[in-house]
């Protein structure tokens, strides 16, 4: 029964445009809620949150967070690099596009 479900159901594939879109705003959305968290984080370590944590263990969370919060803004850098390698007149693919004629000539 599942595998005629599967069969009858046809995904669109998205373009590599919408795909980086996508990507693009989960990465931002996601540095954006970690920032926030970071900053209730530090806070809390501040005010030594409300008595239910040890210093130690909230100092530990807003680490992990972050550590995090640096793997995201990664991410994003990296998504933001393939969006603008995109672009016709993009840095990147200029510089790619030489170093291929380059590649030919010496052929």
């Amino acid at each position: 029964m599942i595998e005629i479900i599967k069969k009858d159901i046809k995904m669109e594939k998205l373009t590599k445009e919408k795909l980086n879109r996508k990507a693009s705003s989960k990465a931002f959305s996601k540095v954006f809620h970690l920032e926030e968290d970071l900053k209730r984080a530090i806070e809390e370590v501040k005010t030594g949150g409300d008595g239910r944590f040890s210093i130690d263990l909230l100092e530990k969370c807003k680490d992990s967070i972050d550590h995090e919060l640096q793997t995201w803004n990664y991410i994003a850098q990296l998504i933001e690099l393939e969006n603008k390698d995109e672009d016709e007149f993009s840095t990147i693919k200029v510089l790619k596009d030489l170093i291929n004629l380059n590649k030919n000539n010496e052929e």
